[in-house]
């Protein structure tokens, strides 16, 4: 963690903007590389842009911490929050600030136009461009990318669909959940047309992941505190589509479920061993794609420019401590088998070997993983493809 320039609830009790963004730059400086400066207006103003995200951090010193925010600051406050989890969520120190959204902000006591900013900003998130800040989405063909950060964005639309219930304005929680519905749907239609597609099982296994993810996202914002019971109209419509009722979106959640379940589920951990890697936050091209098809990013790690051979020998130990500490996982087998063939010698190069301590070198005989890193990236995938059709066999 970085130092921190303000108090603890330095903002009404919560994070101080200061600090929120110094979070931000410390797991993704680049986001503010060459940017221009934002235009004159409130930081809610600014969503309204395709990267309105950036441009929300980059006014944050327009907000100053204060002990008691009125109306107007609460609902900046909610767009920087937003900005700031959207900018890290897939990166490798995320600022977690989610739960503050959806579990406190839509329910404070405020004005119905302030309220009304939120929504209009809880809306507008749809149109945000996210490929600077994420290596895991998925595009189709008439329906365009799909991505974790949907899910982020429908956990704040189910947050705002109960604080909007709250607050007596059924018409605004209306369009929230018009919204959600059509974002289901969409999701929904993009995995039925990748089943249909033979030769992008891979793509469609990350599908899988992301409509999983996303489904619990929506199942955390229909739970916000002073939410509702599943028993709940929204509740009923969109709550636990991966698990109950699967016939809604026709049947797709639950398809995506069946094959996360068997297939990806072992990497749906939180990456925690790479973030000691501070060399992997220096450029984006370096975030993370999906597991466990990472054998591109491996190779990409040997290779690339933004990492010095130290760097590179601190890649290899953060994935050596992946493979002994989360248990069922194969993607860092995969980013150390396509490190393996880019690396000149491989891993066991003279380069890389002086730069890893006597563990990591004992640790690279293990017969296990040279077994794991010499399966052939073709096969790997093939396999996982196979048992994704065989799978989806099952569940038609």
């Amino acid at each position: 963690m970085p130092d921190l320039p303000e108090p603890r609830g330095a903002f009404g009790g919560f994070i101080g903007p200061r600090n929120l963004l110094t979070l931000v730059t410390n797991t993704a400086p680049w986001v503010f590389d060459d940017a221009p400066g934002p235009p004159d207006g409130r930081l809610s103003d600014l969503a309204p842009d395709p990267l309105g995200w950036r441009a929300i951090l980059l006014a944050s010193d327009r907000m100053t911490a204060t002990t008691e925010p009125d109306d107007a600051q609460w609902t900046d406050y909610f767009a920087l929050c937003v900005a700031a989890h959207f900018a890290t969520a897939m990166t490798y120190v995320p600022t977690d600030v989610d739960t503050k959204i959806r579990d406190r902000l839509w329910f404070l006591d405020r004005s119905p136009d302030e309220l009304a900013r939120c929504k209009d900003l809880a809306l507008q998130l749809a149109g945000w461009d996210v490929r600077s800040i994420s290596r895991r989405q998925i595009t189709v063909d008439g329906v365009g990318p799909v991505s974790g950060h949907d899910g982020e964005r429908l956990s704040v639309l189910c947050g705002g669909i109960l604080g909007l219930s709250r607050a007596e304005d059924e018409a605004g929680a209306d369009e929230l959940t018009a919204a959600v519905d059509a974002e289901l749907t969409r999701e929904a239609r993009a995995f039925e047309i990748l089943e249909r597609t033979r030769g992008r099982e891979i793509d469609l296994l990350a599908l899988a992941a992301v409509l999983t993810h996303n489904a619990g996202d929506v199942d955390q914002g229909l739970s916000s505190r002073k939410g509702q019971r599943w028993s709940s109209p929204p509740g009923r419509r969109f709550g636990r589509l991966a698990h109950e009722r699967k016939e809604r979106y026709g049947g797709a959640f639950a398809r995506a479920a069946a094959l996360y379940k068997t297939l990806m589920a072992s990497e749906g951990h939180r990456n925690y061993p790479l973030r000691e890697v501070r060399s992997l936050r220096s450029h984006p091209d370096l975030l993370l794609p999906f597991a466990p098809f990472l054998d591109d990013w491996g190779a990409l790690c040997a290779t690339s420019s933004a990492l010095t051979e130290d760097n590179r020998a601190d890649v290899v130990l953060g994935l050596l401590a992946g493979v002994r500490k989360v248990p069922g996982q194969r993607g860092y087998q995969r980013a150390l088998a396509g490190f393996d063939e880019a690396y000149p010698g491989g891993l066991a190069g003279k380069a890389l070997q002086r730069s890893l301590p006597a563990s990591a070198r004992r640790a690279m005989r293990n017969a296990d993983l040279r077994r794991d890193v010499a399966v052939r990236r073709v096969s790997f995938e093939s396999g996982m493809a196979k048992r994704a059709r065989d799978i989806l066999a099952r569940h038609r």
